[in-house]
Formats: C-alpha cells, structure tokens, sequence
C-alpha cells in the first residue's frame, strides 16, 4: 500500500543509500566480536532499505503473484530489525543484568512472524494491509501495534539508561541518538493505529508517519555507526598521542641505551606501527619515565638538583616543570658523554608528577610533551651548558 506523495519514494533512496553506505564502511566490525551487534543491527536495517523501495516491491509481487506479499515481507524484516535492536540494547547491559531475558527478543519476534505469516494466509486479499483494519485483519493490527510498542519502549529504555550511565560523550551522545531514533516508532505506532482504526483519516498522517520511519532508519543508522566507530576513535587519540611523544622517548632512549631492549624504531616506522594502541602509548610512557628515573639515580646531584631549582625561579606556573628539564638536560648530557654514575641519592622532589592513574590520560601526555618543549628551550640549554662546562658544585 502506497498511499504517499511521490517524493516519498525518492527518500527512500535517500534511506538506502545512507544504510548501505554506513554499512559497507563497518564491515570491518564483522571480525570483532563487541561491535558485531551493532553491524547486524546495520544489516538489519540495509535489508529494510531494499524491500521498502517501489521497484522491489513491484518485482516481488510481479514474480509470485500473490497480492500485497512484497508488504509481509516489508513486516517480517521489520519485525526483525525490531528485534535486532532490542536485542542489541539488552547486548549492551549483559554485564551488568545477565540472565535469559536475551531471548525475548527472539521469541516476540518469532511469535510476532508466525501470527503475521497465519493471518496473511487467512485474510481476504482485499483486506491485507488495507488502510483501514477489517475482519481478520483486525488481529494482525493488534498484534503488529502490541509487538512494535514492546520492541521500541524496551529498547529505547534500555538505550536511555545506558547513556546515563556511560561516561565517555561520544558513546553517550551514540546512546541518547538510538533512544530517540528508535523512540520515533512509537508516534508511527500510534499513526498507524489511527489510519487502521479511524475511517477517514487525511493523507498528510501518512507522510507524518512516513517521517517517523524515515528518522528511525538513518538516525538508528548513524547512530549505531557512531557506537562501532568508538574503538577506532579511541586508537587515533591513543595514535596521536604516542606520536606527540615520540620526540621525547626517542631523545631518553637514545640517552639510556642500557634499558633499551629492542632496537629504536625510525620515525616512519613507528607512524606506521601496527598493535594494541593503548598499550603501545603506555609502554611508551613507562618506558620515558624509566628513562628519566635511570638519569636521576645515575647522575643527578643533591647540588645539581638545588641548582635547577634556583635557575628556574621566576618562571611562574612552569618553575618546577622547568627545574626538572634543566636537570635531565644535564645528567642526559653527563650520560651520553660516558660519565661515571654517582651514588648519591638526591630524593624524588623533583621527578615528574604522576598526574592521572592511566598513563593514557591527557594531561600525563600534556606534561610530557611540555617537558620536551622546555628540554630545546634556551633557558634550560643555558643552564645545561653552564653546568657541563663548570666543575661540579660541592655536595652539601
């Protein structure tokens, strides 16, 4: 049944392009097994956008001959897609609410199909998917409004929730989209009542409830694109943050060969390193401040330490990350040249601060990649120069 402007038809085609064009681009969700959910929902829905489009319909119908089956198949893929969603939903707090509750969604959805399939079966053929709801039809609407209210209120409850309780915003603001994308069924729901139960209801209800659907494919669509697309946001900070540290690593590295394990990697080689992003940034953290506490036990005086903390006076909020880049120039300069290690121990007031639990967190990058910064700064070259170049203060 058709009974919709024809511009209609041409966003669906809007519909199917968006659908199989986030589609294509997650295939590669298939192979990891917590964004597989998201991509069936995908399926789901690029499935829906191919039976709903006039062409198709015309040709299901043309080919079997059966009046209005191109229409149950629009139902049985949408139940399905329904279903998928709820089930998504409950995927994502299986955590937290383990339990069978998992099948209801499957269940409704085969309840929901076999009642579909028997009254399709029993129903005139004028009365299938008529505009209006009559004899056993009648059932069918019931049965059909039930099914989508349940599906759509659990889920987008659930959706809700989720996003309440999730702190990162992306996948927060991926949580509050599906909730109102899959939440635009219900007005379609209570459209599709009025038009089944109300005679005589005005054309312009069902370009209303057109728009219901059409927000709940793309906004669902997108929305589920931008829940898998987390991991990979994640990996570029984590990438882009590894990278910002790269120069820092690689002038302490080279400065403690004695901790090196592995052979440095070049610049291109480490753009194009391929592992775990996360634990590539830690290592790369953990191994820079190995680096500086080796410097420190090995080479950093009482004096020499005294001495950065005085040349870094005036330097107001930077004074103290200042007088830490002023001693590590210095004893990373005593290291390279082969001095002879002290054993000493000046105490660890002037190592860096551990400023979060993760080594991942910004600010810990933040000020390491400002103590790089102040390791090229004249200030503390001046300050390195003077001190390799003069005899060592007494130790006091």
């Amino acid at each position: 049944m058709r009974d919709v402007p024809s511009w209609v038809e041409d966003l669906r085609g809007v519909i199917f392009v968006v659908v199989w064009a986030v589609l294509i681009l997650r295939i590669p969700a298939i192979l990891r097994r917590r964004q597989r959910p998201a991509w069936i929902v995908l399926l789901c829905l690029a499935t829906g956008s191919v039976v709903i489009q006039a062409g198709v319909a015309q040709w299901i119908d043309g080919v079997t001959g059966v009046a209005h089956l191109s229409d149950l198949v629009v139902s049985l893929v949408a139940l399905t897609d329904f279903a998928a969603v709820w089930w998504f939903a409950l995927h994502l707090r299986r955590d937290t609410h383990p339990g069978p509750a998992r099948w209801a969604p499957l269940l409704a959805a085969g309840a929901m199909a076999t009642a579909a399939v028997l009254l399709f079966v029993v129903t005139p053929e004028a009365d299938r998917f008529g505009k209006e709801a009559h004899g056993w039809w009648i059932a069918y609407a019931i049965a059909w409004i039930a099914y989508g209210t349940v599906t759509a209120t659990a889920a987008s409850a659930i959706f809700w929730r989720t996003a309440r309780s999730i702190r990162g915003p992306l996948l927060r603001y991926s949580m509050l989209a599906l909730t109102v994308g899959v939440g635009a069924e219900l007005p379609y729901l209570v459209i599709r009542a009025i038009r089944w139960f109300v005679p005589g209801t005005p054309a312009e209800l069902a370009v209303a409830g057109f728009w219901c659907s059409f927000a709940r494919f793309v906004v669902v669509a997108l929305a589920c694109s931008v829940a898998a697309l987390e991991p990979m946001r994640k990996a570029i900070v984590y990438w882009g943050r590894r990278q910002r540290l790269y120069g820092l690593w690689s002038l302490l590295r080279e400065s403690t060969p004695d901790l090196v394990l592995h052979e440095p990697v070049s610049r291109t080689a480490d753009l194009a390193g391929r592992g775990n992003a996360w634990e590539l940034l830690h290592q790369r953290v953990v191994e820079i401040r190995d680096s500086i506490t080796y410097l420190h036990d090995g080479w950093a005086t009482p004096a020499l330490l005294r001495d950065a903390a005085e040349h870094a006076v005036g330097e107001t909020d930077r004074q103290r990350l200042v007088a830490i880049a002023c001693w590590v120039e210095t004893t990373r300069r005593e290291a390279r040249a082969g001095a002879p290690r002290t054993d000493q121990e000046p105490g660890p007031d002037l190592l860096p601060d551990v400023r979060a639990t993760a080594s991942t967190m910004r600010r810990e990058v933040g000020q390491l990649v400002r103590l790089h910064r102040h390791l090229t700064s004249r200030t503390v070259q001046a300050f390195a120069d003077r001190q390799t170049s003069s005899p060592p203060s007494p130790v006091s």
